[in-house]
C-alpha cells in the first residue's frame, strides 16, 4: 500500500531513487551523529545504488552481499576499515529501524546480516577493577554516573539511554521499559537514578527524558574526561556494555533483549568474552 502522508511518500521517494540529499533531512534528528558526518559516510553508498539500480526502499534478496560490498568501499577505491563498515552498516540499521516504526517496512532488511569485528575487538575489555575505579570518580556526576551504572548493571545502549523518559517506568516494580524488554533494576540502578528522579519531580511528577545529553557524542564527551581523571583507558558506551555481558550472568529481560530469541543475548555475550567468530550476525537490527 503506498504511502498517504506526504513525508513518508518523500521518503519512499528518496529511498528508490538513492537520493541522499532528499533523504537525510527528512529523517533529520534520528540519526546517531550529526547529518554532515551522516552525509559523508553513506554517500558512496548511495551513489552505487544509483549506479546499480538498486532500490533502497525495497532491497532486493541479494541485498547483504551487495551491501557489504558497497560499504567496504572508499572514494580511492581502496578497501574501507573494519569500523568505517560497521558505521556505515549500523546509520542504514537506524534509517530501516525507523521506517520499520513508521510502518514504512513490513520488516527489517539488516536483520541477520554479518558484520566485520570491532577493530579494538583483539584488545581486552577495560577490568572490573578499572570500572570500579571510573565508577567512584563520576560520583559527583549523578547524570554519567547513572548511565554508566545503566550500562553496567544491565547493558543499556546509548541510543536507549538518550531515548529513556520517565514515563517508562514503573515505580512500583522498580522496572523500566526498554524496545525488546521490561527489566526489572537492580538495587544499584535505582539507587543511582534516585537524584536524577528528585531534580526531576519527584517519584508522581518527574517527566520527560531522564539523561539529557542530546546526542551521543555529548555523553562520549563526558565519559572521555571521566576516563582521563580516573586515569583508566578511554572505552566507549558500546565496549562498556560488552564489559557488561562479559561479567554478569544476564538474563534477556535484565540486559533488554527480546525473550523470544534468547540466540542474540548468547551471541553478544559470546563476543563480549571473546569467543565469537570473526563475523557474527548483528543484534542492532
Amino acid at each position: 500500500m503506498p504511502p498517504t502522508d506526504e513525508r513518508a511518500r518523500k521518503l519512499i521517494q528518496a529511498l528508490e531513487r538513492a537520493d541522499l540529499d532528499g533523504l537525510i533531512p527528512l529523517l533529520s534528528g534520528i540519526w546517531p551523529r550529526p547529518d554532515n558526518e551522516v552525509y559523508t559516510a553513506l554517500r558512496l553508498i548511495f551513489a552505487q545504488a544509483q549506479q546499480d539500480q538498486i532500490n533502497l526502499a525495497d532491497p532486493p534478496d541479494d541485498f547483504h552481499t551487495w551491501l557489504l560490498q558497497a560499504a567496504a568501499r572508499n572514494q580511492n577505491g581502496a578497501e574501507a576499515r573494519s569500523n568505517t563498515i560497521r558505521l556505515r552498516l549500523s546509520l542504514l540499521s537506524k534509517m530501516y529501524s525507523t521506517l520499520q516504526d513508521e510502518g514504512l517496512r513490513p520488516s527489517h532488511p539488516l536483520r541477520g546480516m554479518p558484520r566485520p569485528p570491532n577493530e579494538r575487538l583483539s584488545e581486552p575489555l577495560l577490568s572490573r577493577t578499572d570500572l570500579e575505579r571510573l565508577h567512584q570518580q563520576v560520583q559527583a556526576d549523578a547524570v554519567l554516573y547513572a548511565a554508566l551504572i545503566l550500562i553496567d548493571q544491565h547493558a543499556y545502549r546509548v541510543r536507549d539511554l538518550l531515548s529513556l523518559h520517565w514515563e517508562d517506568f514503573d515505580p512500583d516494580t522498580g522496572s523500566a521499559l526498554r524496545p525488546h524488554a521490561l527489566t526489572r533494576l537492580s538495587d544499584t540502578a535505582l539507587a543511582a537514578l534516585r537524584p536524577l528522579r528528585s531534580a526531576a519531580g519527584g517519584e508522581f511528577y518527574a517527566r520527560g527524558r531522564v539523561f539529557p545529553y542530546k546526542q551521543e557524542r555529548d555523553l562520549r564527551a563526558a565519559l572521555f574526561r571521566a576516563c582521563k581523571a580516573a586515569n583508566v583507558p578511554y572505552t566507549p558506551p558500546g565496549e562498556l556494555r560488552r564489559v557488561s555481558l562479559r561479567d554478569y550472568p544476564h538474563t534477556p529481560q535484565s540486559a533488554g533483549f527480546s525473550a523470544r530469541d534468547t540466540r542474540k543475548l548468547a551471541q553478544a555475550t559470546k563476543l563480549a568474552q571473546g569467543l565469537a567468530d570473526a563475523l557474527t550476525p548483528s543484534s542492532e537490527a
